[in-house]
This record gives structure tokens, C-alpha cells and sequence, in this order.
């Protein structure tokens, strides 16, 4: 399935007879460069992972009966709600979505697509007359297409637009490929093939019209107050647009832009439109308040000087009951511009005098996101980072009151460092096979120390000195090295001793499940927002802290009170991976418990009729005795003649 058809936050994966993971979006095969080992087996109910409460690997009858049915090729449809993760494991997205799954005929495999509920059943589908041929042909534009493609923009470098697929012809990026086949297009005689997409060209063109206006200077047209004033004021360096159809707008602003620390490089990090972080995050933000905006700072940033707040809004288009997510727009600005504005706003009560501010030492003013990072802190180097880090007591008590919800997540696809060890606790068991070896290796050296006595000069080992001559000019020197080296004190070790000293530690990696906490903001109503933790006060030390909403925004505003001593005793669960200990191995574990239907293969696909036309294939070994196996057998074979 094409991923613009699927939308935001939609996809399809398709899944092996055995239960196996072939393709998904979320499949991790690789780790910092190395393939994972048990990276073709991962189950379909590793990766679908409900919302329930249940232990690791204990998955529900109903998760399984879905799981059986795709893999004996059932065709239909089923409805969870699915708990998946955001920003590489720091964030959680736990929705309702809808599977709707079949065989592939002729094959072993089977197709699942996942649909959002809310907006996965609803897209954007512009009216006839934007098609490329009718807008040409109803002289409704004057010029060239390729004139709503100018300015800033992209569109999404892995989907297929339109190619050749012979690689006739080679280009330097997706845009420059877009617009030779947008002037292609125009000319005579154009028929649409394979190799271009119809409908998808069709939308981007349309979006690239609409959006137009994006290319002329943005500060002009704000209603409310002088655009340039308000670019300047919060520091702005760069505002974006991307749309459904894969097309990404921006506009940077040079003037707030640090040269020596930030280098503009926007449509080379954010190029992916509805694949986007932050375009996935705001589209599900919309149904919390759709006038809200959505924060977000790099995690465990610190205090660093060209951090960037990114902060964007969905747009959705309306039709009667029905809407569709249409764009995500957005902006980066420096987080020092907001600490600035963060530090003015908590500094001061207006016309009312201050007893205590957030400048206060007895104060700790936090503003956390919705999933408990923190934004910005009177203490910078506390960016970015997890706030139960900061007060573990404090997020266990928010926790406590309904502020955050804390869901459990597991991630079925970790890697463990596994040490191997290096002593022998026991005897070795050999086989046989071994013990052949070994006794044919007694023969062969037997048989070379007697050739070498028989012939000297034929089969002489050089001095060990000769293949030191690249490091030292002369035996001298060698030698003056060999007797430094043996002045040295002489340290004695035990066995044990020195086994632990110098032995070197091997690790390899191995499947592993991990288990993590991860944080999500409740989100009340006006109606029951006065029975929550938001409007309650500072008692003491028993509740040190305050807590409040930030309007249009994503973010909440705690205050604690520094006087108060942190509680040990009330410890936040921490959102880092831990691995999950079973008693025994992975692999026992799950042929013991997890050991799910199979469906065998139907046909045997044994040969293909065009196997004979590839040249590219192996020879496999090439079985050849070694020259110097030779050299001994012939010297054998001499001295026997000249007996």
C-alpha cells in the first residue's frame, strides 16, 4: 500500500506464515550498525502490542486469535487499542486502531493494514478541476506548473512519485527528478505509466498551489501584529508547512540565526512530512484541543547554547461531520529566547508586589510537556531531560493525583550485551571427530619434524628476529629492546589472579525483552477540572509543589517548594529500558510459553524457469590441498626414491 493513502499515523506491514514481521514501520533490524541476531523473528504480536495490563509476553487470547488468523491467510478485520512508541522509545501513542488484513495469493505471506479511529477513514481528496491536465486545458493557470515549486521547498524522499525504472537517466535529489517529469508532463504526447504515481502527483501539485503563498515573505501577512516584530521577539529561525501530499515548505530567518552555532539545515532533518515527529504528535494532539500547540525540546540536551524548541499545529479540513488532517504548520525558535521569556513572565506579579518568584531560592519552577520532559527550568542543564530524574518524589506524586498516567511498554526487539565467559569451570566434552584431528595432527607433525631433520636447508623456519626488521633497523636494536623489556620487575600471579587481570572481556549481543515506564498527560475537561490535582495548594512538605495549565499549549507549569527535603520514600518509575529477567533464556522462554501456530507452506518452490539466465552466483568452496601439504608430500615422495 502506498503511504499516502494510509495517512498519518496509518501503515501496512505484511506478516510470514510463521507469524514473522517481513515488513512494518516499526521493525528495528539494526543496531548501531549491526544486524540484529533474531532480527527476522519478530512475531506480529511482538510489535502489535495491546493496552492492557498485563505481564510481558502474556499476550490475550483475543491478540492471539488475531495473530491465527492472519497466518492461515483468514481474511477480515479486528479493532485494538495499541500502545506504540515515539522519538526512539521516549514517548508513548496509545490509540484504537483498526486492522483489516488478508492472504497474498500465490504466496505464504498475508497483508495487514492499521487505520487510526478517529481520522484513518477520512482523507483529502481535491476536486477534479485541480487535476494536472484540466487546470492546463481550463487555462486556470498562466505558466509553467513548475512555478508553485519555487522558494524553500521538498517533498518526501522515499516515496515514489514518478521514476524511471531502468535508471536511464540519474539526478541529484527527489525534487530535481519531480520537476523533469512536471516539464514531461506539459508537453505532448505525455501518457501516464507505472513509473508515475497519478493521484499523488496530482495531490502535491494541488498542495504546491495552495500553498503558494508560503514562498512570499510569511511576516507580512499575520492580522494581529507586525509579523517582523513578532519574528524578532520570539527569536523565530525558521517556520515550515508540510501537507498531506509529501510536500514540506520553510522560510528561514537569517537575522535570528547564530551562524558560528546553528547551521540552517532544516529540509535536510524534517524532510518526511507525515512521517515526522512532530506532524504525527500534533495530528494526535488535535483531538486533545485543536487550538493547541505542541512543544518540544531534543532529550537530555542540557544546558546547550543552539537548542532548538520545535512547536507545531495540525490543520484539518472539515466537511459536515467529516474531517481529515490537511497539514502540520509549525516554527523553531532558540530556547534561550524562551528561557529569556519564561524567566521575565515567573519574575514579576504584575502590579501585585511578590513575596517569593521563580528567581527564589526556595523556588524550583519547572514547564513540562505531555509525556514529563522537562521544556524549560530556572535551572537549564535541566533540558531535555526526564523529570522524575529532577524529582523523582514530586512526579510520583503527580502520578498519584491523576496529573500523569503512567502506561508500562515492552520492547520485544532489544539487544543485551551477553558476556561470554573465558574460564573452563569443567571439562570440555569432545567428540570423536575431535579426537581425529588431533591424532592427525600428531601424524603430520611427525612426519615434517622427521623431513626437517632429514633436510635442513629446505625447510628452515626464519629467527623470529628477521620478522621484527620492519620495527627495529638492526638485531642490535632488538636486542637493546629485549633487554629493556626483561630489566622490568617481574610481578608474580596466581592463576586466578591472572586470569582476572588479563583476560579481556567478550560481550555479544543477544535478544533481549526490555520493560519501560513511560508518562502521558491527563487531559480533563472544564467540566471536571476543579476535582483534579490542578487546582489544589502547597501543603507543607506533604504536597511541595503547585501545578498549573499552560493555555494553547501541550505543556504544564510545576512549581516546588525547595525547602522541602526530597522524599525517598516516593520514587518515580523511570521510562529507561530494563530488561525483563524470566528465569531462564529468551529462547526457552518462548518455546515454552510462546510457542505459536505455524501454517506450512502450500507449494514447494524449488527452482525458478529464468535460474539459468543469473551469472551472478557462487561457486561455493574450493576444496585444494595447501602448498606446504604439497611441499612435504613431494619431500616424502624424494627421499623415499633416493632410498
Amino acid at each position: 500500500m502506498l503511504p499516502y493513502r494510509l495517512g498519518v499515523n496509518g501503515y501496512a506491514f505484511i506478516v510470514t506464515n510463521n507469524g514473522y514481521i517481513l515488513t512494518h514501520p516499526d521493525l528495528r533490524p539494526v543496531f548501531e550498525g549491526i544486524l540484529k541476531p533474531a532480527y527476522n523473528r519478530v512475531d506480529v504480536i511482538e510489535i502489535e502490542i495491546p493496552d492492557d495490563e498485563t505481564e510481558p509476553r502474556n499476550f490475550s487470547d483475543a491478540i492471539k486469535e488475531f495473530r491465527r488468523k492472519i497466518v492461515f491467510h483468514n481474511r477480515g478485520n479486528a479493532t485494538f487499542r495499541i500502545k506504540s512508541h515515539l522519538d526512539d522509545m521516549k514517548r508513548i501513542l496509545v490509540q484504537t486502531r483498526h486492522f483489516f488484513f488478508m492472504g497474498i495469493n500465490g504466496t505464504p505471506f498475508s497483508l495487514v493494514i492499521a487505520l487510526p479511529h478517529k481520522y484513518g477513514f477520512n482523507r483529502i481528496q481535491h476536486p477534479v478541476e485541480s487535476d494536472i491536465h484540466r487546470m492546463r486545458s481550463n487555462d486556470k493557470i498562466k505558466g509553467s506548473l513548475a512555478q508553485f515549486f519555487t522558494g524553500n521547498w521538498t517533498i518526501h524522499p522515499d516515496w515514489q512519485y514518478c521514476r524511471y525504472l531502468d535508471d536511464k537517466e540519474s539526478f541529484n535529489t527527489p525534487e530535481e527528478e519531480f520537476l523533469h517529469f512536471l516539464k514531461k508532463m506539459e508537453g505532448p504526447g505525455w501518457k501516464w505509466s507505472k513509473e508515475c504515481d497519478r493521484k499523488l502527483i496530482c495531490k502535491v501539485v494541488a498542495d504546491a498551489k495552495i500553498t503558494s503563498w508560503f514562498n512570499q515573505n510569511i511576516t507580512t501577512t499575520t492580522k494581529e501584529e507586525n509579523g517582523a516584530e513578532l519574528v524578532k521577539k520570539i527569536g523565530i529561525v525558521v517556520a515550515f508547512m508540510a501537507t498531506h501530499s509529501g510536500l514540506t515548505r520553510w522560510q528561514d530567518f537569517p537575522q535570528n540565526i547564530n551562524t558560528s552555532e546553528h547551521e540552517p539545515n532544516f529540509q535536510l532533518l524534517h524532510n518526511k512530512a507525515i512521517d515526522e515527529i512532530w506532524y504525527r504528535r500534533a495530528v494526535e494532539h488535535h483531538y486533545v484541543d485543536s487550538s493547541n500547540f505542541v512543544y518540544a525540546v531534543p532529550h537530555d540536551v542540557g544546558n546547550s547554547s543552539h537548542t532548538l524548541v520545535t512547536v507545531s499545529h495540525a490543520i484539518f479540513k472539515e466537511d459536515g461531520t467529516k474531517k481529515a488532517p490537511a497539514a502540520v504548520v509549525g516554527y523553531q525558535f532558540y530556547h534561550k529566547a524562551l528561557y529569556q521569556l519564561f524567566t521575565k513572565i515567573t519574575s514579576s506579579c504584575g502590579d501585585m508586589p511578590c513575596k517569593r518568584t521563580c528567581e527564589s531560592e526556595e523556588l524550583h519552577c519547572v514547564i513540562l510537556d505531555d509525556n514529563g520532559y522537562v521544556i524549560i527550568s530556572d535551572n537549564l542543564q535541566e533540558t531535555g531531560y526526564f523529570f522524575g530524574k529532577v524529582r523523582s518524589d514530586v512526579m510520583h506524586q503527580l502520578v498519584e493525583e491523576g496529573i500523569y498516567r503512567v502506561t508500562t511498554m515492552f520492547d520485544y526487539q532489544g539487544l543485551c550485551p551477553e558476556p561470554i565467559d573465558t574460564a573452563s569451570p569443567a571439562t570440555k566434552i569432545l567428540s570423536p571427530s575431535v579426537h581425529l584431528m588431533k591424532l592427525v595432527n600428531w601424524a603430520i607433525g611427525t612426519i615434517v619434524f622427521f623431513a626437517k631433520s632429514v633436510f635442513p636447508h629446505y625447510l628452515e623456519v626464519l629467527p623470529e628476529t628477521e620478522h621484527l626488521g620492519n620495527h627495529f633497523g638492526s638485531h642490535e636494536d632488538y636486542n637493546a629492546e629485549l633487554h629493556d623489556h626483561t630489566e622490568t620487575e617481574e610481578v608474580a600471579y596466581g592463576e586466578k589472579e591472572f586470569i582476572e587481570k588479563f583476560a579481556i572481556t567478550k560481550t555479544k549481543p543477544e535478544p533481549c525483552d526490555h520493560q519501560m515506564y513511560m508518562y502521558s498527560l491527563v487531559h480533563y475537561s472544564e467540566r471536571n477540572i476543579s476535582n483534579s490535582g490542578y487546582n489544589r495548594s502547597m501543603v507543607d512538605c506533604t504536597r511541595p509543589y503547585i501545578v498549573q495549565k499552560v493555555t494553547g499549549s501541550n505543556l504544564i507549569l510545576v512549581v516546588v517548594n525547595n525547602l522541602c527535603r526530597e522524599n525517598s520514600t516516593r520514587v518515580a518509575d523511570s521510562p529507561d529500558p530494563v530488561q525483563v529477567d524470566y528465569n531462564m533464556s529468551l529462547a526457552c522462554y518462548r518455546a515454552f510459553y510462546n510457542d505459536f501456530p505455524r501454517r506450512h507452506y502450500m507449494t514447494c518452490i524449488n527452482r525458478h524457469i529464468n535460474e539459468s539466465e543469473i551469472k551472478l552466483c557462487g561457486k561455493a568452496t574450493n576444496i585444494s590441498p595447501s602448498r606446504i601439504f604439497q611441499i612435504m608430500i613431494l619431500t616424502l615422495i624424494s627421499y623415499a626414491v633416493l632410498i
